[in-house]
């Protein structure tokens, strides 16, 4: 129920779309492994704290949003972001297991503590960054494409400001016969 909450008002207060844009300036300055480990890292960070469902239902619409701006695959950003929210292995509050290992060993001669929980998860949690980053990068560009340029399905699902035309180009060194493009309504620029 929170979570939905939480996307309800990231979505209709337009937060999710101006933190997006944020991003989305960064996107052309970072290597795409660098732009990966990131948001990794922060997704990893943000599951730490809350559920694994809220950070997925706060973190992908201003992904979302992100790669709609700066016109790259929505999944070289939602992919890493959606695996790393698995991530939670640092406090007993990540998780509803952790929580209930953490009740049941209030049962034992000696409990885990909060600190338990974050000496052995730390370890874990930090190589779970690295390699997930790693494996999240290769493999979402060669099972789904995600190093490809933005594709017609994400520009059609972007309701509105997005359009797909049929003109052919070359975009980020990748010849391609028709493309997306972002509509500007508000012509500031």
């Amino acid at each position: 129920g929170g979570s939905i909450a939480i996307n309800y008002g990231f979505t209709n207060s337009g937060l999710s779309v101006a933190l997006g844009d944020m991003v989305a300036g960064l996107i052309p300055l970072v290597h795409p492994f660098a732009l990966n480990l990131v948001v990794v890292a922060c997704v990893t960070i943000f599951s730490q704290v809350l559920s694994s469902i809220s950070t997925a239902s706060t973190m992908l619409p201003i992904l979302s949003a992100a790669s709609l701006q700066a016109m790259v695959n929505p999944l070289s950003l939602m992919l890493p972001a959606t695996i790393a929210t698995s991530f939670a292995f640092l406090l007993p509050t990540a998780t509803p297991p952790n929580i209930v290992v953490l009740a049941k060993s209030q049962d034992l001669g000696s409990p885990l503590r909060f600190r338990d929980f974050f000496t052995n998860g730390l370890a874990l949690t930090l190589a779970a960054i690295f390699a997930g980053s790693a494996l999240s990068c290769a493999m979402s560009a060669v099972v789904f494409g995600a190093d490809n340029t933005m594709p017609r399905w994400a520009c059609e699902a972007a309701a509105g400001s997005c359009l797909w035309v049929d003109v052919g180009g070359v975009v980020r060194g990748t010849a391609v016969s028709a493309q997306a493009c972002i509509v500007d309504l508000a012509g500031d620029g």
